[in-house]
């Protein structure tokens, strides 16, 4: 006999939760319809009664940490299953994110020391610290990659844990995984970077292109941590056939599907990776594009490995808990990403270096101010000018890039390429307020402040 049962789903955080669920009910007998909706976690069910129990089709849930919830479930249970996957949490804290967090702590600790937290993208350019910094602001990218691709890596560990032997259930998927995604970052790295090399990027466009995807940023992450549906409608979505193919690969015995995905995850809408795509763009080098996305892959490789190596070992409660934590990242690293656009299009805010700023001293009519450009950008990066008074700005370089070996005054039209040594820049400041000053591809900033 045919029944509809309409029940609420505990735990689901995107889109392809709600295509596994779907898809692993309709794989049970006697299954006639299931829509999920992921923005409500309403469920409507049909099913016919003498070919399967309602009993059967919730533990068919459960099996997939999910919880499917109605007046038929006693809250006993409920807090039985809590109370065990409370273990299970204690053991993932204590292998994943202590250690994770510890590594974070440093890596802030570093980023902000040395460079400051709204400058963080625009040190990328410099070749000696590049690729460290990189592998860290990919350690941090890891949290936005979980809320974005944390439902597929649910989908493949469940499809694999049915289809492989035990011992290599936990492990193979996600190494194929992220091996696509370390292939596919790299590959698209070295290409963007020999398009780079012939076609140049426009200041303005970079400036506009991380405006967009740091607003993004700001949106999804909000979508992490609210329950606002407005955000769910906007919210950018998996598409439903990779999760689809990823639970049709569950009886297979060697399913490839973990490492496909991997590959297509470089074409993902995703802020942090479009950031990355940008700096190989901007790196005009074939070799140097591959490299640099190659070491921002290594650097989400960590969270996410960890995350798809427990995800059976955790509750879906506690996922939704990591997925609000890389929300609130996300949202930071969104805040980061904007205030790099606004700053390429002449506003947004300069942290100040760590170095002292050197006194003005009038000589011969002229207030002159120094500033050093080495490997940690300029030295100092906020300079103090009166109004009126001719300026004598002396730049001494001691190392420099592609990006900083021109430096421009677009207030006053002054566009220089510099030289190793000292570097002699004049002009009168005539406005009280800020003046701006960049490289030459305006993705390292400075100003003076005229008082």
């Amino acid at each position: 006999m045919n029944k509809i049962l309409k029940f609420k789903i505990v735990g689901m955080h995107c889109q392809s939760c709600k295509t596994l669920i779907e898809e692993e009910v309709k794989s049970l007998p006697g299954i006639n319809k299931i829509e999920v909706d992921y923005a409500t976690g309403q469920a409507n069910l049909e099913y016919d009664d003498e070919k399967t129990s309602i009993t059967e089709i919730f533990k068919t849930i459960s099996n997939l940490n999910y919880q499917p919830q109605t007046c038929e479930i006693k809250p006993e249970k409920k807090k039985e299953k809590v109370k065990v996957q409370h273990n299970n949490r204690s053991s993932f804290l204590l292998g994943i994110l202590i250690p994770l967090a510890i590594g974070l702590l440093i890596g802030a600790y570093f980023l902000f020391t040395n460079f400051g937290g709204f400058e963080i993208l625009a040190k990328l350019n410099e070749p000696n610290i590049g690729y460290g910094l990189i592998f860290i602001i990919g350690l941090l990218a890891g949290f936005h990659c979980i809320g974005m691709c944390g439902g597929l890596v649910i989908a493949y560990s469940t499809s694999s844990i049915k289809s492989q032997p035990q011992e290599k259930k936990l492990v193979t998927p996600h190494f194929q995984y992220n091996l696509g995604r370390l292939i596919s970052y790299t590959v698209m790295g070295g290409v963007l970077g020999g398009i780079g090399k012939f076609f140049g990027i426009n200041p303005v466009f970079t400036g506009i292109v991380m405006l967009i995807a740091g607003g993004l940023m700001v949106l999804m992450g909000l979508s992490f941590v609210t329950k606002w549906q407005i955000l769910e409608k906007i919210k950018v979505k998996t598409p439903n056939f990779i999760a689809k193919y990823l639970f049709g690969q569950k009886h297979s015995q060697k399913p490839k599907g973990p490492f496909i995905i991997g590959l297509l995850n470089g074409f993902m809408p995703c802020g942090p990776l479009q950031a990355m795509q940008l700096y190989a763009l901007a790196a005009g080098n074939f070799i140097k594009g591959g490299l640099s996305m190659a070491v921002y892959a290594l650097g989400t490789i960590p969270l996410m490995f960890g995350f798809g190596l427990f995800i059976s070992k955790i509750s879906s409660q506690f996922i939704t808990k990591i997925v609000k934590v890389s929300g609130v990242l996300v949202i930071i690293l969104g805040i980061i990403m904007f205030n790099r656009g606004l700053t390429n299009l002449g506003s947004g805010f300069i942290a100040p270096s760590t170095g002292k700023n050197s006194s003005t001293q009038i000589i011969y009519g002229y207030q002159e101010v120094k500033m050093d450009l080495g490997a940690f950008g300029y030295e100092p990066n906020v300079l103090y000018v009166k109004k009126g008074v001719p300026v004598r700005w002396i730049i001494n370089v001691k190392q420099m890039s592609g990006c900083t070996s021109a430096i421009r005054l677009d207030e006053y039209e002054i566009y220089k390429q510099l030289n190793y040594g000292e570097n002699i820049i004049e002009f009168t400041p005539d406005k009280l307020g800020e003046i701006k000053f960049s490289c030459g591809m305006r993705m390292v900033w400075g100003k003076f402040i005229v008082t």
